[in-house]
C-alpha cells in the first residue's frame, strides 16, 4: 500500500510558464494550463533523486507538491525566486489545501468512499493534482468575493440614509474593488474546464469528474456566480439611483430656469 501526498498553494496571482518552462527546458508549445516539472528536473535542483516526486505550476498561481515535505517545499520556492518568479508569501499561508490517495496492493485506487476503485496510473496524480489547484484557486475567489460583497453592501447604506455625495473617494473605491473581481471571475471562466491531457477518453473524464466531485468545484464556482449576480445587483441599483436623482436635479433646474423667466419678463 502506498499514499501519495499533495500539498498545494496560490502562491502568486499568476505564474509565467513560459518563462519557466524556459528555464527547465520544458516544451510550451501552444495554451497550456499548467506545466509539470518531473523527478529528472527535481533532482538537479535537491541534488538527489526521488522519482515519486513532481511539481505543477498552474498558469493562475496555483502550485501542487507532490510527496514533498515541508522543508522541500520551501527550498522550491526559494528557488523560484532565485529565478526572478514573484512568490506571494501571504497567499501561501492564506490559501493552501493538502489531500492523499491510496494505492492498494493491488495497484488500485478509490477517489472517494462511494466511488468505484480504478486502476492506478501516473495520470490520476496529475488530474488529482490539478484537481486540488483548481479548488484552491476557487477558495481564493470565495474569499474575495466575500469582501467585495461586505464592502458592496454599504453602498445599499448609502442610499438608505440618503448621503449618495457622502465619503465619494469611499464610494470609487469600492466600485473599483467590484469591478477588478468581476474582471478576475471572468478570467476564471476556464476554471472548470478539463485541461486537454485529461479529456482524451471516457475513462479519464470519469476519473477527473470523480476527483472534480470530492472538491465540489461544479457546485462552489455556481454558488460564486450565484453571489457575482448579487454583486451585480448592487452595483446598477447605486448607478440607477444616482442616475435617477441626477435626472431629477436636472428637471428641478429646468423648472427653475422656467419658472424664472416670466418673473424677469415683468422686472424689465
Amino acid at each position: 500500500m502506498n499514499t501519495i501526498t499533495f500539498n498545494t498553494y496560490k502562491a502568486a496571482t499568476k505564474f509565467p510558464l513560459l518563462q519557466i518552462a524556459s528555464y527547465f527546458n520544458l516544451n510550451q508549445d501552444g495554451w497550456k494550463e499548467f506545466i509539470k516539472i518531473e523527478s529528472h528536473e527535481i533532482e538537479k535542483i535537491f541534488m538527489y533523486e526521488d522519482l515519486n516526486k513532481s511539481v505543477y505550476i498552474y498558469r493562475y498561481g496555483c502550485i501542487t507538491f507532490v510527496n514533498f515535505n515541508q522543508h522541500e517545499i520551501q527550498y522550491f520556492f526559494d528557488y523560484l525566486a532565485k529565478i526572478y518568479v514573484d512568490i506571494d508569501h501571504l497567499l501561501i499561508s492564506k490559501f493552501n489545501e493538502t489531500h492523499f490517495i491510496t494505492v492498494n496492493d493491488n495497484n488500485k485506487v478509490k477517489i472517494s468512499e462511494d466511488d468505484e476503485e480504478y486502476e492506478y496510473s501516473r495520470l490520476i496524480t496529475d488530474m488529482a493534482a490539478t484537481v486540488l489547484a483548481k479548488s484552491t484557486e476557487l477558495h481564493k475567489i470565495e474569499a474575495e468575493l466575500t469582501v467585495v460583497l461586505d464592502e458592496a453592501e454599504k453602498l445599499i447604506n448609502y442610499l438608505h440614509k440618503g448621503k449618495l455625495r457622502a465619503n465619494s473617494k469611499m464610494v470609487i473605491s469600492i466600485i473599483a474593488q467590484c469591478t477588478r473581481f468581476k474582471f478576475r471571475t471572468v478570467e476564471s471562466v476556464r476554471l472548470l474546464d478539463r485541461p486537454p491531457e485529461f479529456d482524451k477518453t471516457i475513462e479519464t473524464r470519469k476519473i477527473f469528474d470523480a476527483i472534480s466531485n470530492v472538491f465540489e468545484l461544479v457546485d462552489r464556482y455556481s454558488s460564486v456566480l450565484s453571489r457575482t449576480d448579487v454583486l451585480d445587483s448592487i452595483t446598477e441599483e447605486y448607478f440607477s439611483f444616482k442616475s435617477n436623482q441626477s435626472e431629477r436635479r436636472l428637471l428641478m433646474f429646468e423648472i427653475l430656469l422656467l419658472a424664472l423667466f416670466p418673473l424677469k419678463y415683468f422686472l424689465t
